[in-house]
């Protein structure tokens, strides 16, 4: 007979095997919600890495880092189409009215006109027409014609009759120029638009160009008589990129061209004859300001020049209104060896030199100081700009006069 003294330590007895499966339990438990905690400890490191690419996606955009968006040579057209399923075609125009006030006169007329198509194929080959037009409509010539194909996968062909890419205001199309006209020393070096072959590459370090221009500026189509020029660009780019709204805010450029012209007095696209030419600059841009620094220098058989411009731009509101404003020098050994151009240039003169200007001065030596405000609308296809230009000459004539000049110059200009 079990005492009532026991009792107790028999139902302890019993319940030991109900509380070690408890124990089990609620060891299995802990050990799921262990496994649980891990697991949404992952899932929320997970979540946040997403989160923190993400931003780091918005805030370092994809960069190109051999050319920034600010010095691109040329627009893009702004009205492309398909011409098939390989064949793109988009319509080019570029329309330029200038207004000026300065000392030597006034006036006021289309300094631009053009149009012209581009043409994008098979096997990436690309085709250009650009026709120059007079203030009437009248065909004035070609200022481009020319056609271009994919070498491999770093280097491209052209061939027509085109500008020779001289000097960093020279190389950029008009419709990116910052200012109504190339700085005076520049546009003296200029070489026309003629007939020839380039081809240009990039490598991992330098990019390159090697071609060869006639010696002929016809309007139209030039010939290919004479032994003409050859030009040969070395450039080396970095760009390290920038917060989200000014992805090319870090940007550097370094460049070298030089032209041998194996015509020499002979050549009808090279000014004055010069035997070397040589364009040596800088390019860069940090935040709202871009800067460019370049040295020019010709020598031929009657005289030697050589020039330094420097020019900047900050954007007073980004992509919108901007300061321009640039400064340049120049001085020839010779007497009369710098040229100083005034006036509105023709509408034509692009097809044979950038320098058809009204009036010219001669002199041995130039300073010049441009500034203005620019306005631009609908991503640089519109711009209106104002400045105000001061310019000086000294060693003009056999008596060594001096000539200054102060004017305003308003342009408007649409490219499409």
């Amino acid at each position: 007979m079990i005492s009532r003294s026991s009792l107790p330590s028999l139902a302890l007895v019993a319940l030991l095997p109900v509380v070690a499966r408890a124990n089990e339990a609620l060891k299995l438990l802990g050990q799921e919600a262990g496994k649980a905690q891990t697991v949404y400890e992952e899932a929320a490191q997970l979540e946040a890495d997403r989160k923190d690419l993400k931003v780091e996606e918005e805030k370092f955009e994809p960069v190109d880092p051999r050319l920034s968006e600010r010095w691109r040579t040329e627009l893009d057209p702004k009205f492309p189409f398909q011409a098939g399923s390989a064949t793109r075609v988009a319509p080019r125009g570029l329309f330029e009215y200038q207004n000026q006030d300065r000392s030597p006169g006034k006036g006021a007329k289309l300094s631009r006109a053009r149009l012209g198509v581009a043409v994008e194929t098979y096997y990436g080959i690309e085709i250009q027409a650009d026709a120059l037009l007079s203030s009437s409509g009248k065909y004035e010539g070609w200022e481009t014609l020319k056609a271009s194909a994919p070498i491999g996968e770093w280097a491209r062909l052209h061939a027509g009759k085109f500008p020779p890419p001289f000097s960093i205001e020279y190389s950029r199309d008009a419709a990116v120029r910052w200012f109504p006209a190339l700085s005076p020393f520049a546009a003296q070096l200029a070489p026309a638009s003629s007939l020839g072959a380039m081809l240009e590459g990039r490598g991992q370090v330098v990019d390159w160009k090697v071609a060869w221009f006639g010696s002929d500026a016809d309007r139209s189509m030039p010939s290919l008589d004479g032994e003409g020029a050859v030009l040969i660009s070395l450039a080396r780019s970095k760009n390290k990129g920038g917060e989200k709204g000014a992805p090319q805010a870090h940007f550097q450029r370094w460049h070298l061209d030089y032209l041998y012209n194996m015509e020499g007095a002979a050549s009808g696209t090279i000014p004055l004859g010069s035997r070397h030419l040589v364009s040596a600059g800088s390019q860069y841009s940090s935040g709202r300001f871009d800067f460019f620094t370049e040295l020019l220098a010709a020598r031929g058989p009657g005289n030697t020049a050589y020039g330094a411009t420097a020019a900047g731009r900050y954007w007073l509101l980004q992509d919108a209104i901007s300061l321009v404003a640039r400064y340049q020098y120049a001085r020839s050994r010779e007497a009369g060896g710098i040229i100083s151009y005034w006036g509105i240039p023709d509408t034509g003169s692009d097809a044979t030199f950038p320098t058809n200007f009204p009036a010219t001065t001669v002199g041995g030596q130039m300073s010049s100081l441009y500034g203005g405000l620019n306005v631009h609308f609908d991503d640089d296809n519109f711009i209106i700009g104002s400045g105000l230009e001061y310019r000086s000459l000294s060693e003009i004539g056999k008596d060594n006069e001096s000539l200054s000049s102060w004017g305003w110059t308003t342009f408007a200009r649409y490219t499409f």
